[in-house]
């Protein structure tokens, strides 16, 4: 594994970020802060290869963290580089969990590794191995994770892996126990109780898991339909979401249907019909009056909790992403059709849209008027959408970006070995003044000019890469990692 660290200041406010996946422990996929309102691009970072990740954010809004094709990475809230962590043989599309009292950023890899590193500087402080599951029916021999993690506050992170649902404590890594689903994976991210007694999950085997958080037991499962075409295979790829007024669960399932579940029995409530597959999870309103569900039809629908419908719009093409409700009553959902869709969630009327040109397969993160969408072709992109005035965007060398180099400038990169594993990139001019009067030894591995590896015209970041090799190691610099 490796690490890219660039040595720049984010910018940093106290707030609340969407510092989980679906934006907390209930997975109810909504927040108090409100998005934006119109649909100008800040700016744009390109990570490496294709992931499905979603982005998420750190408590401050600091830092917004997602996965790429090789690797994790840390970007600066002003849309520059801020640290890769390389994962060798893995895709990471897993959402990361943040934990401000550890500092520690937790996400899962395509290499069956659950991951502990700094939030600030991404050096690897723990990982956990996950094994294959070899007694699946349906899944793969290898051990990979789709699973997000969801923390709780005794410091746990509970992830689904090939081998089952893991218990990690977050302070040493040490696995607390492993849930076994039935011999077969868990893709779905775990969501928590109130009281966080209880663990909810989906897996492949068609079940709906409900596992006591401090032992690893089960306290009750139930069976969803499966493939309407075919009842005997799985599975719940939706992650449910835990209404807050009473705790009732809803998960989406292949067998076309929304489920609501009572949280402590395991009996079902009702079942709606998407007439189509739903692999997104839902949306609850805090009330609890309300829950959005989508479906790979590309129908977005409104349920009210007595699993009566509301509304339903057709986006035209399937959603797969999740959707997230902000303070304000606004729904974002992104969909195959590379648009991010921002909602009236009382009526279902679309307020606005934004065409990235590339799927959205992961739910946005919301942060402080801000929405944080990774896209995916070829490459992936995130994106930063906010505002309600002009775009962020120029194409004068006069104007500054909010990190304070020019767009359009050309700036010199310097990689500088600072520590085991660890590679700063600095602008030449400024960087490399300020490492040697702290102590640092200047190797130049690579140097590179031109737009791509500084802001450019379209707001565009793309981060620079170096392959460091053992042999550049020598002895570890002197003075603090900064």
């Amino acid at each position: 594994m490796r690490t890219l660290l660039l040595l720049a200041l984010a910018p940093g406010a106290a707030a609340v970020g969407w510092s989980q996946f679906r934006g907390g422990p209930y997975r109810d996929g909504t927040t108090t802060t409100v998005g934006p309102k119109a649909n100008n691009l800040l700016w744009r970072f390109l990570l490496r290869g294709t992931s499905q990740g979603a982005p998420t954010v750190h408590p401050d809004e600091s830092m917004v963290y997602v996965g790429g094709t090789d690797g994790f990475y840390g970007v600066n809230s002003d849309g520059t580089f801020g640290w890769y962590l390389r994962i060798d043989k893995g895709v990471v599309n897993s959402a990361a969990a943040v934990s401000t009292k550890h500092n520690l950023v937790v996400f899962g890899g395509m290499n069956g590794g659950i991951y502990g590193v700094d939030a600030r500087t991404g050096l690897t402080k723990w990982t956990v191995w996950t094994k294959a599951q070899t007694k699946s029916t349906y899944g793969r021999n290898e051990p990979y994770i789709y699973s997000s993690p969801v923390i709780s506050n005794d410091d746990i992170a509970f992830v689904g892996a090939a081998d089952g649902l893991y218990a990690v404590e977050l302070a040493s890594g040490r696995v607390k126990w492993i849930f076994d689903a039935k011999g077969e994976p868990v893709w779905s991210s775990p969501a928590l109780s109130a009281d966080q007694k209880t663990v909810y999950v989906g897996g492949i085997d068609n079940f709906v898991h409900a596992v006591d958080s401090e032992t690893g037991t089960s306290k009750w499962e139930w069976e969803t339909g499966g493939f309407p075409d075919d009842p005997d295979d799985p599975d719940v790829d939706s992650s449910p979401a835990v209404s807050r007024r009473d705790g009732t669960v809803y998960v989406g399932s292949f067998d076309n249907r929304l489920h609501a579940i009572d949280g402590s029995t395991g009996q079902v409530k009702w079942s709606y019909r998407t007439n189509d597959d739903v692999i997104s999870s839902p949306a609850v309103a805090r009330d609890g009056k309300t829950v959005y569900i989508p479906s790979t039809s590309g129908v977005v629908h409104a349920v009210s909790d007595k699993g009566e419908k509301r509304w339903s719009t057709d986006l035209g093409h399937p959603v797969m992403a999740e959707p997230v409700l902000d303070g304000e009553g606004t729904l974002y959902v992104g969909n195959d059709d590379g648009k991010v869709y921002a909602l009236d969630a009382r009526k279902g009327k679309i307020l606005w849209s934004h065409d990235f040109g590339d799927k959205v397969r992961g739910e946005p993160a919301v942060a402080s008027g801000r929405l944080y969408v990774a896209t995916i072709n070829a490459d992936t992109f995130l994106h930063c959408i906010g505002g309600e005035g002009s775009s962020h965007h120029s194409s004068s060398k006069d104007d500054k970006d909010e990190g304070g180099s020019a767009f359009g400038t050309v700036v010199t990169w310097l990689a500088v070995i600072i520590g085991l594993g660890v590679v700063a990139y600095a602008a030449l001019t400024i960087g490399k003044p300020y490492l040697e009067e702290h102590g640092f030894r200047l190797p130049v591995m690579q140097q590179r000019d031109g737009f791509d590896r500084a802001p450019v015209d379209d707001g565009t970041y793309a981060a620079p890469f170096v392959e460091l090799q053992e042999s550049m190691i020598d002895d570890k610099p002197t003075g603090a990692v900064i």
